[in-house]
């Protein structure tokens, strides 16, 4: 293994004034390798796994994916014991193992700019993973039992992993007063978070990576909504770029798989948490949708407001996302955008929001 403390970062471009992990990859993983590197230390696992991760992100070769998902696989054997003997013990099962790898994973990735070929990068390697002979083990879950289960055939742990670092909704009056220079900062940050955890979900979608997961689409569908005003009661419009940015990446990123999945058949019952699929609705959503990236791609086109706060420098990136999104839209279902283009939009909105706000009771 190459010695990833040879070329870490100094500590100062690793941590902020405050102590603080500053925002990119290289700094969570070398944060890392700075404070787990003691060989006798219970976190030690977790340098390993961030040395092997930053060598394969510093790596161009061909085939390195299918290489690393070997090494990482092998990894277990040389730091755990196969056998799981009781909390506490010396002996850990896969569990404990699974966790830290997505962990390091998980947070890495959502500290990749949303465009940086590393996020494409790291799912590669998930799907290499997925590619190796199984292993049929036993998974400690979070409701105290255990899981019969394979690793790597599929990522029962990756759904919570992502779960645990959703940024969540982005509310206005969190930030405060947008004259002073901190809260601007503060804003641009998060909005960054917001914006590039979204794109690596996006991509996990895309990969089937959460093919197993009870509640695909369901945060998702809800995400896509918040970026383009569904009419759901209580929902408020989209306030700044980021939430349409995040609604037209997914569409961009994983719209073949949601046409698939949610508008050209009806989910099963466990798929039902966001109701805006529900009883074969996933056409007027799709419909919908359309209509609203149609709207914003032409006000962005005529440099107009568009309604909602957009970041400085992000205009142009914005509106060639949405168009983007409407783009593949119109190619993957093409009948269905024609029908939301020929009617009037004020018509087929109001149509939409009825259906949409009849089933939000309950979501």
């Amino acid at each position: 293994m190459t010695d990833m403390k040879s070329n870490i970062l100094p500590e100062s471009e690793i941590y902020d004034e405050f102590g603080e992990i500053k925002p990119g990859w290289q700094p969570v993983l070398d944060d890392r390798l700075w404070t787990c590197s003691d060989p006798n230390s219970e976190h030690h696992l977790e340098y390993i796994i961030a040395s092997l991760l930053k060598e394969y992100l510093l790596s161009d070769d061909d085939g390195t994916a299918a290489a690393f998902a070997r090494r990482f696989d092998d990894l277990y054997d040389t730091v755990y014991e196969p056998k799981y003997n009781g909390y506490g013990g010396k002996k850990k099962g896969w569990t404990g193992y699974l966790v830290a790898f997505y962990d390091t994973v998980c947070e890495t990735a959502v500290q990749i700019r949303y465009d940086d070929p590393k996020q494409d990068k790291l799912v590669e390697l998930l799907v290499e993973l997925g590619k190796l002979p199984p292993r049929a083990v036993k998974i400690f879950q979070s409701k105290f039992e255990w899981v019969d289960t394979e690793v790597w055939s599929h990522h029962l742990l990756l759904p919570e992993q992502l779960w645990v670092l959703d940024p969540g909704e982005l509310y206005r009056d969190s930030f405060g007063d947008f004259t002073t220079p901190e809260n601007l900062l503060s804003l641009e940050r998060e909005s960054a978070d917001y914006v590039n955890f979204h794109a690596f979900n996006a991509r996990c979608m895309a990969a089937g990576l959460d093919a197993r997961s009870k509640g695909r689409f369901s945060a998702e569908g809800h995400r896509i909504s918040v970026g383009l005003d569904p009419g759901y009661p209580n929902y408020e419009a989209p306030w700044i770029s980021c939430q349409v940015l995040v609604a037209a990446q997914y569409i961009v990123l994983a719209g073949h798989v949601i046409a698939a999945e949610c508008v050209r058949k009806q989910l099963p019952p466990d798929r039902y948490c966001w109701k805006g699929w529900e009883n074969g609705n996933g056409p007027s959503v799709w419909k919908h949708w359309a209509t609203k990236l149609g709207e914003i791609a032409d006000t962005l086109r005529r440099g107009e407001d568009p309604g909602f706060r957009v970041l400085e420098g992000n205009r142009g990136t914005l509106k060639d996302m949405v168009i983007k999104a409407r783009d593949k839209m119109v190619a993957l279902e093409p009948e269905l955008v024609a029908q939301s283009d020929s009617d009037p939009v004020t018509e087929a909105k109001t149509e939409t929001q009825a259906q949409l706000a009849g089933e939000a009771e309950g979501y």
